[in-house]
């Protein structure tokens, strides 16, 4: 019998302080009881207990053992007690990183019959870039990421990349801003522009995106981190901004011009990316053969 189970029925048998009573507290017989408390002092070599009367005393040594058998005890509850609040809190779950073009586009779509057949799935969509979201995946802080597929010499050999669809970056500015009247935009006068930068949270400001147009940081007017304060701040400024392609519709609705630029922003595959945790859990490999069943 392994020790600590020795030390748990010892641990019993003090706070009963009968070996009658704490032999039915842990369902066995007062002789097998008995036997194990002899196999205990017999491994530690020394007395733990001494019989006066019918009293059971703890010797120096008992009383150290209790202690600590009681801390092993509590430890040992909290161990499962967590690793059981981690089952239910995964298995409860699901946790998506993506950037605005997923949260405001597709990924949208795709929730709306996920969530009638999972009513009792709490889901958490977090916005971040490709790069973050990619690292979350490798520490378990996610389950899926949606964004950017990087190069295949960029990618991490943990995680599952699969392109969905391509897409670009476009520019606007408001209908007051005087590049509405002009028929294309140089490189130039984009590089002379106040910019606004959609940002997620956390994002390190020195992060360059490849898929935007190559401005200077000292260019930057605003730094927003809402797709909504954007947009509406863009439309009462004398600023540019560039949107994912999802969000073009809902830029035009709200008075936006899209701008023909000389420069154009490179079309790049964007996608999910999981590992294999994430297959692990039913709920979480429906939501991923869902994402890649839309596949354009």
């Amino acid at each position: 019998m392994h020790l600590h189970k020795l030390m748990y029925q010892f641990k019993v048998l003090v706070e009963h302080e009968t070996f009658t009573a704490a032999s039915e507290y842990l369902c066995i017989s007062q002789p097998t009881l008995t036997q194990n408390i002899k196999r205990l002092e017999q491994a530690l070599d020394t007395s733990l207990l001494v019989r006066n009367g019918k009293v059971l005393k703890k010797t120096v040594f008992g009383d150290s053992l209790y202690k600590h058998a009681c801390l092993l005890d509590k430890s040992y509850s909290q161990a499962l007690d967590e690793l059981e609040y981690i089952k239910n809190h995964q298995r409860k779950t699901l946790m998506i990183e993506c950037g605005y073009g997923w949260s405001h586009g597709q990924l949208m779509l795709l929730l709306q019959d996920y969530t009638k057949l999972h009513p009792d799935i709490k889901i958490v969509i977090n916005n971040s870039n490709s790069s973050d979201s990619q690292s979350k995946l490798i520490k378990g802080q996610c389950d899926i990421a949606l964004g950017a597929i990087p190069t295949s010499d960029n990618r991490d050999k943990a995680i599952h990349y699969l392109p969905i669809y391509q897409t670009q970056f476009s520019l606007f500015c408001s209908r007051d801003h005087p590049f509405s009247q002009l028929t294309q935009i140089s490189n130039r006068q984009l590089e002379n522009s106040d910019w606004i930068v959609l940002r997620h949270s956390g994002e390190e400001r020195e992060n360059k995106d490849p898929f935007l147009f190559p401005f200077k940081p000292n260019s930057v007017r605003f730094e927003v981190h809402s797709v909504t304060s954007a947009i509406s701040l863009l439309s009462v400024s004398q600023c540019v901004m560039a949107l994912p392609e999802p969000l073009h519709d809902e830029a035009i609705r709200k008075g936006l011009v899209e701008l023909n630029t000389v420069y154009k922003c490179p079309i790049y595959d964007t996608g999910i990316m999981y590992t294999d945790d994430a297959l692990l859990l039913d709920h979480k490999k429906e939501m991923i053969e869902s994402i890649v069943g839309s596949r354009k």
